[in-house]
């Protein structure tokens, strides 16, 4: 049997002064490996790319460590480094994936470029509690740092079985202010910071975004698994109904 195929958005990075678009390995190891999706990405400079979408089974717009530019939301500064070619592809595919039905997961990055898709804007996160500790090894940067709230009768209150809480790692300088119109929250951490948001309409498959990276431990972290195999599960009952 043919796997879903799913889009994944590229971001810009420079290495020996040349432009290239990249996503790390993690995530395509989460969709492939949990999700069991074939995955085609996405540059950065693609903002054309949206009336492609429907030849995909969903959409996937993870971190990286640019920020959405201040521009983008109606604020006067912010802080860089800014990717404005990753904001035009985000801005342009979430809409037409919302519009479609199409599946649509958002980690860190991916869930403020959600919100600002919808009208919502950013903050500037100073809390320790939400940044890596760049002093330890890779791996030990992304271990559970802090707890969220979950809310009830939501994507994620389903997925982890009613429990109302769970950790999570946290590496991120950015966070939703104010809340785009047609998103719902779905966690924050107690000092706040909301940590997983969908989108509201009830006809919507499966729109979900996280603050926190869920990509790095998806084969060995339960709550990872599950939010990688529910975006599968969602992707192939889509394709089913085409």
């Amino acid at each position: 049997m043919t796997r879903p195929l799913v889009a994944l958005a590229c971001a810009a990075e420079t290495w020996d002064d040349v432009r290239h678009d990249a996503v790390r390995h993690a995530y395509v190891a989460a969709l492939e490996e949990v999700s069991e999706c074939d995955v085609a990405l996405i540059p950065g400079a693609g903002r054309t790319f949206a009336a492609h979408l429907g030849r995909f089974d969903g959409l996937v717009l993870g971190g990286h460590e640019t920020n959405v530019a201040p521009e983008r939301y109606a604020a006067s500064a912010g802080p860089g480094p800014f990717d404005p070619d990753r904001d035009a592809l985000a801005l342009a595919l979430i809409p037409a994936a919302v519009e479609a039905g199409l599946p649509l997961l958002g980690i860190c990055r991916g869930l403020q470029e959600l919100n600002v898709a919808h009208g919502g804007t950013l903050r500037v996160i100073e809390s320790g509690a939400h940044r890596e500790d760049l002093s330890l090894p890779r791996d030990e940067q992304y271990l559970p740092a802090h707890e969220i709230r979950i809310a009830g009768g939501g994507t994620l209150d389903e997925l982890t079985d009613r429990v109302g809480s769970a950790r999570v790692n946290s590496l991120h300088g950015q966070a939703i202010d104010r809340l785009g119109a047609g998103l719902r929250t779905e966690a924050v951490a107690p000092d706040g910071v909301i940590e997983a948001v969908s989108v509201a309409d009830g006809g919507h498959p499966f729109g979900f975004a996280v603050q926190w990276h869920p990509e790095w431990y998806a084969t060995t972290d339960p709550l990872s698994r599950r939010i990688f195999h529910a975006f599968g599960e969602a992707v192939r009952k889509h394709t089913a109904g085409r």
